[in-house]
């Protein structure tokens, strides 16, 4: 399945990455401008650097790296410190490497860093979390508004168009406010007998598992729950297998423990998100700039879709070992 949407990626890409190489291609059929240099570095900087969710996106941008022949490294902050993150980057951008993937912890504080890497030389695309106001040749992550409504499109069906339906979700945070946006939306145009039960998981575990659980008792006709972020799709499963009601349940994001519940049938599936897309066209558009192989300039924003996890297809989910 990621490979599948990386080729649907590549058919909607292909003639901006490859404007200048048509007609020259090399005896094995690649690209003949997508030859590298081993020496040549290209880096993904993170946040939160020991997250599963990342390992997902340097997957593809490792896969990417290893097709064209450049070496990809990774690297980040281990926490949302803005200081530190723009520590690591200023750090990342001393070793004077060809581009550089990363996802901003905040989307002004590292405009400045961002500019600085550019105006050394350094191709720059943002991927997951932008940096609008930098001079980033691209940005690449997720839909929001889209994603909620692909989500309502799998959860509403399964309450049959009717009933409440809770959504617990950081209040405020802009990705997950599009989100619940999308599945509200999406609710008025082909439900309209449905009504949200708005929860704030505060970005806390604990506090979303409590707060889910009172709106729980609070309203004994809510028929399922659709945990929007990643706090909400760790905790809110949770809270709902300890009030022993039987729920139709929609999670975000591929934690192991998320993913854990799908396959046991405790939960009805995740939104995955398009990490592993979002790693490979950082590369391939890192390089692509870097070595001047288009004579267009890069995609402005790029929207690497999401995927809705079951058991059919969750086993594809799980991190290599």
């Amino acid at each position: 399945m990621k490979r599948f949407l990386v080729l649907l990626l590549a058919i909607s890409l292909i003639f901006t990455f490859t404007a200048c190489n048509s007609g020259s291609g090399s005896g094995n059929g690649q690209a003949k401008g997508y030859v590298g240099d081993p020496s040549d570095e290209y880096y993904m900087v993170t946040f939160l650097s020991g997250i599963d969710y990342w390992k997902y996106c340097f997957e593809g941008f490792e896969d990417a790296a290893k097709a064209i022949g450049v070496t990809a490294k990774y690297t980040g902050q281990t926490d949302t410190d803005v200081s530190g993150q723009v520590a690591v980057l200023e750090q990342v951008i001393a070793q004077k490497p060809k581009g550089i993937a990363v996802t901003a912890v905040n989307s002004t504080a590292l405009a400045d860093t961002i500019n600085s890497a550019i105006e050394q030389g350094i191709s720059v695309v943002c991927f997951d979390s932008d940096s609008p106001t930098s001079n980033r040749s691209a940005y690449l992550g997720t839909g929001n508004y889209a994603a909620g409504q692909k989500a309502a499109e799998f959860l509403v069906p399964l309450v049959n168009y009717k009933g409440k339906i809770a959504v617990l979700y950081t209040v405020g945070a802009e990705n997950s406010e599009s989100r619940v946006q999308g599945f509200e939306d999406w609710c008025k145009q082909n439900a309209p007998e449905v009504s949200l039960v708005k929860v704030n998981d505060a970005g806390d575990t604990t506090v979303a598992a409590d707060n889910l659980a009172a709106a729980l008792q609070a309203n004994d006709d809510i028929v399922g729950v659709f945990c929007v972020d990643g706090v909400a799709g760790t905790a809110g499963p949770t809270a709902v297998a300890e009030s022993k009601k039987d729920l139709r349940v929609l999670a975000f994001d591929v934690d192991v423990t998320v993913l854990d519940k799908v396959k046991s049938g405790e939960i009805d599936g995740t939104v995955a998100q398009g990490m592993y897309n979002m790693g490979y066209w950082s590369l391939m558009m890192l390089y692509t700039e870097a070595n001047g192989l288009s004579s267009k300039a890069l995609p402005g924003n790029l929207d690497t879709g999401v995927v809705i996890v079951t058991k059919d297809n969750v086993d594809e989910y799980y991190p290599k070992k």
